[in-house]
C-alpha cells in the first residue's frame, strides 16, 4: 500500500498525458465530421471539369488561394492543349451545397456562398448558367438534368443540410494548339468551435480531363500575415515538398503539416501532377488552444501582447509550462532560446520572428511586461 502511494503522482501525471494526447486527437478528427450547428460549411473550391467528353487535356495550371477577411479568393490560371481541330464542349464547375449554421436556401438560382465567378477564355469573358442537380449523373440525353428550387425545396427540406449540388456551367469553343482560361471566383470561409476557419479544395475533378493529369501544376496560398494553419497531407507528404516565401513550416503529426506565414505565401509544384487526395486546409487557433486558466505549454497558445488588463495568464501546471511562460517577453522581442523544448514552443507560434541580435534585458521590458513577470514568478505553477 506504501509503495502504491507513493507511486500515485507518477500516475497522476502518465494519466494526464494519455488523457491530453487522447484530446488532441478527438478534437482533429472532429473538425472532418459533420459541423452540425457548431459551425458552418459554407463551400468549396474546385477545378473546372468536362461535362462532355474530350480528348483535351490541361498542360499547365496555376492555382492561386488567398484569404481576406472571411473570404476565400480564387484565381486558376489554365493553359488547355486541344490537340485536333476546333471544338465546342461543355465545361462545368460542380460545387457542394453549405451544411451546418448555414442558409441553405439557393440565392437568386445560385450557390448562397460563392459570388464574383468569371470565366475569360482566350481573353474574351464567357457567359454562364447555374443549374441546380440533386444526382451525380445529371448530363442526361445530351442535356443537364437541371432541377427547380420549388423541385428541391419542400416540406421536408432542412436549411442546415440541403440534398442537392449546383453546376455552373458554359460552353467552351477550344481553338486548335493552346488555349488560355482564367477563372476567379470568391467563397466565404467556413469555421466552427473548433477553428477560427478551414476550408477545402477539390483538386482530385483535375483528373478529368484527357491524361488524368495537370502537365505543370503550381499552388500559391496565401493566409495573410502571422498566420498558422495546417494543411492534411493528402496530395503531398512532407513539408519538404513546400516553398516558403516569409516563414517556415513545422512537422506536426503524422498525417498533416503546420505552416506559418508571416509574409507572402507557400507555394507547391508538380510536375506531370496527378492529384490522388483534397486540399484540406485549416487554422490552429481554437477552443483547445485560447481558453484555459493555467498556462500548458503542450497545449495552449501565447499572445504577442502581454497586458494585465486583458489578464494574460500568469499560472502554470507545470515546471516546464513555467519556463515557458516566465520568458514570453523575450520572445515577442525574437529571443533565441537554447533550451530546445522553448525553442520549439515558441516556433510554434505564429507571431514568433526569431532575432538572433536581440539580446535579453529586464530593463528594457515596459512596466506591464515587469509587472507581469513578477506575478509570474511569485505564482509559479500549481499541481
Amino acid at each position: 500500500m506504501k509503495l502504491l502511494k507513493e507511486l500515485q503522482p507518477f500516475l497522476r501525471k502518465i494519466q494526464l498525458q494519455i488523457d491530453k494526447k487522447l484530446l488532441f486527437l478527438f478534437v482533429i478528427s472532429l473538425h472532418f465530421i459533420a459541423f452540425a450547428n457548431d459551425g458552418a460549411y459554407y463551400a468549396s473550391g474546385n477545378q473546372l471539369i468536362p461535362i462532355t467528353e474530350t480528348q483535351i487535356s490541361i498542360s499547365k495550371e496555376v492555382l492561386d488561394v488567398v484569404r481576406s477577411g472571411n473570404y476565400v479568393y480564387v484565381t486558376v490560371d489554365y493553359t488547355f492543349y486541344n490537340p485536333g481541330p476546333g471544338k465546342k464542349i461543355l465545361v462545368g464547375f460542380e460545387a457542394p451545397s453549405p451544411s451546418g449554421d448555414v442558409d441553405g436556401f439557393p440565392k437568386n438560382g445560385a450557390h448562397p456562398y460563392i459570388s464574383n465567378f468569371n470565366v475569360k477564355m482566350n481573353g474574351k469573358l464567357l457567359k454562364f448558367e447555374t443549374s441546380i442537380v440533386n444526382t451525380e449523373n445529371y448530363y442526361v440525353n445530351n442535356k443537364i438534368d437541371a432541377k427547380t428550387e420549388e423541385e428541391v425545396i419542400d416540406n421536408d427540406f432542412n436549411t442546415n443540410e440541403p440534398d442537392f449540388y449546383y453546376v455552373y456551367h458554359f460552353d467552351a469553343n477550344f481553338k486548335s494548339g493552346k488555349n488560355k482560361i482564367i477563372h476567379t471566383y470568391r467563397f466565404e470561409i467556413s469555421n466552427s468551435i473548433l477553428s477560427d476557419y478551414s476550408f477545402d479544395y477539390i483538386l482530385t475533378a483535375a483528373n478529368r480531363w484527357k491524361n488524368n493529369q495537370i502537365d505543370d501544376f503550381t499552388l500559391n496560398i496565401n493566409m495573410g500575415s502571422d498566420e498558422g494553419f495546417n494543411l492534411k497531407n493528402t496530395f503531398f507528404k512532407n513539408k519538404n515538398e513546400w516553398y516558403i516565401q516569409n516563414g517556415r513550416s513545422l512537422f506536426s503529426g503524422g498525417d498533416f503539416t503546420k505552416f506559418i506565414t508571416h509574409t507572402g505565401s507557400i507555394s507547391f509544384k508538380r510536375k506531370n501532377f496527378r492529384p490522388n487526395g483534397e486540399l484540406y486546409l485549416y487554422s490552429t487557433s481554437g477552443l483547445m488552444k485560447d481558453s484555459y486558466k493555467s498556462f500548458d505549454y503542450s497545449t495552449h497558445n501565447l499572445p504577442n501582447l502581454i497586458s494585465i488588463e486583458k489578464k494574460t495568464s500568469t499560472n502554470s501546471v507545470d515546471e516546464n509550462s513555467f519556463k515557458v511562460l516566465r520568458n514570453l517577453p523575450f520572445a515577442i522581442r525574437g529571443y533565441v532560446f537554447k533550451t530546445k523544448f522553448i525553442q520549439d514552443y515558441y516556433l510554434s507560434q505564429s507571431w514568433y520572428k526569431p532575432n538572433p541580435k536581440y539580446i535579453a534585458n529586464l530593463e528594457t521590458l515596459s512596466i506591464d511586461e515587469k509587472k507581469w513577470l513578477k506575478i509570474v514568478k511569485s505564482t509559479k505553477w500549481s499541481k
